[in-house]
């Protein structure tokens, strides 16, 4: 069954870069390079020379990196690069390939973490280039050895209902993890005009068809229904929570205020499932609980700054501001980004390797990047979790209708493959900026800073 993923991520490789239409890029005078900030101490960096060969460049690994490393980063320098350029990386016979954002110019990281069995001291590691021109020269070559409490409890937060698989599914499958979705993810898509045509009703039908994915799809990585919970707060509404905290703020598209409606959703009790009004107060109030009951080891939620969608940047804030009042608590937090370069991140098809989101908005602090394995079953596994999303496939009307001559699906997301989460999701890993707790209190910090001062613009 391996196999057979492996050889449909490639014919899936194929269809993905035959469907695009392939542009020369021209590298302009200057080049930024990207804006990450590697706090002193929390990795190892080392310096390697890249030299030309005639499809690309190579380099050999070092014959003396620290033994307990899970995660490497090379960076790279495009001279400039086409619509969808990629590398293959080669180690002592072991093959990967990683994609780029289109036209990409200047530095970026590539992810050679899954090579790891193959990367013994002095072997040749080779990256041919397709699409892309690499510059040969010295460049940083980045360890990280995280040693994270995975085998303790973890904590993922989501933003809305699929956020939790789309980031972390390969992570927290099998482990002792509770998976906690802030909305009911009911705004969005009209997907089900057809069978429901006021916007008010409708929305009340996706939020809770979209809560009960939440806390039932996790199912599909071992995790019982209850040990997940949808808190029903309202999609797209947490930025203007935070702005009145103790002011209900009512659904998009109705007069409702009351997050039963969707908590009703909810088999297990890890808050009560009772009327309660959509505020930000009461948001922060309930994730303390949830710190407070679960206590957990390890904490996974959106990063603030590289994810732009603005429910997730608002979720993380409201993570850190119950964690101030979470006496004593200890944890490690893994930030994720699921919305990042116009949702095309992470770019290229199915089961290729995950890397950094390009960023040159804004320096950023990283204390460390860990790089979860996903091997081939468990990327299955993430792809049918993903698909049994409600939100994430097709309406009921369009699968009604579908091979009809002449008929036009809808154009709106999650339809256009650019975008989908189908190709996006599944990937060779899951990629994390690891911080402490006041590393993740300096990273809202900066973020906030930088809406007050209007540097970063939220947004899908």
């Amino acid at each position: 069954m391996a196999v057979r993923w492996r050889k449909r991520a490639l014919a899936l490789s194929v269809a993905w870069v035959a469907s695009s239409v392939v542009y020369a890029s021209q590298a302009p005078a200057t080049v930024p390079d990207d804006r990450y900030r590697f706090v002193a101490g929390q990795s190892q960096e080392q310096t390697v020379t890249l030299e030309r060969t005639p499809d690309g460049v190579r380099f050999a690994w070092p014959r003396t990196p620290p033994a307990d490393w899970d995660t490497a980063l090379i960076a790279i320098r495009s001279a400039g690069a086409e619509m969808n350029p990629f590398v293959e990386i080669d180690a002592g016979g072991g093959r990967i390939a990683q994609y780029f954002d289109a036209h990409a110019v200047g530095l970026r990281w590539v992810n050679v973490t899954s090579l790891r069995p193959h990367l013994t001291p002095g072997a040749a590691v080779t990256l041919r280039a397709h699409g892309i021109t690499l510059e040969p020269g010295s460049v940083p070559l980045r360890l990280f050895a995280n040693r994270l409490p995975l085998d303790g409890t973890i904590l993922v937060l989501a933003p809305h209902p699929d956020d939790a698989e789309i980031a972390a599914f390969g992570l927290y499958a099998g482990r002792k993890a509770t998976i906690v979705t802030v909305t009911s993810g009911n705004a969005g898509d009209f997907n089900y005009r057809a069978q429901v045509s006021d916007p008010a009703e409708h929305y009340l039908l996706k939020g809770y068809l979209r809560a009960v994915d939440s806390v039932t799809v996790p199912w599909q990585g071992g995790i019982p229904p209850d040990r997940c919970f949808n808190l029903g707060y309202f999609d797209a509404r947490l930025q203007t929570m935070r702005q009145k905290p103790d002011a209900p703020v009512a659904e998009m598209y109705g007069p409702n205020e009351d997050v039963l409606a969707y908590r009703r959703a909810n088999i297990g009790r890890l808050r009560p499932v009772e009327s309660r009004t959509n505020t930000w107060n009461h948001l922060v109030e309930d994730l303390l609980e949830i710190l407070r009951t679960v206590k957990p080891s390890v904490v996974v939620m959106p990063h603030p700054m590289l994810d732009s969608h603005a429910d997730h940047q608002y979720t993380t804030v409201a993570a850190v501001e119950a964690l101030d009042k979470w006496e004593g608590g200890q944890a490690t937090f893994l930030l994720y980004t699921n919305h990042a370069v116009e949702n095309r991140y992470p770019f290229g098809p199915a089961g290729t390797v995950m890397s950094l989101p390009p960023w040159n908005k804004s320096d950023i602090s990283i204390e460390r990047i860990y790089a979860h394995p996903v091997d081939a079953a468990l990327q299955r596994r993430k792809l049918f979790a993903l698909e049994s999303m409600h939100d994430l496939r097709l309406s009921p009307e369009e699968q009604n209708t579908c091979g009809m001559p002449g008929l036009q699906r809808r154009p709106d997301y999650p339809r256009i493959p650019e975008v989908d989460y189908l190709r996006r999701g599944p990937r060779s890993e899951e990629v994390f900026f690891v911080f402490g707790r006041e590393g993740v209190r300096e990273v809202v910090r900066a973020f906030l800073t930088a809406e007050a001062s209007g540097l970063h613009s939220p947004g899908p």
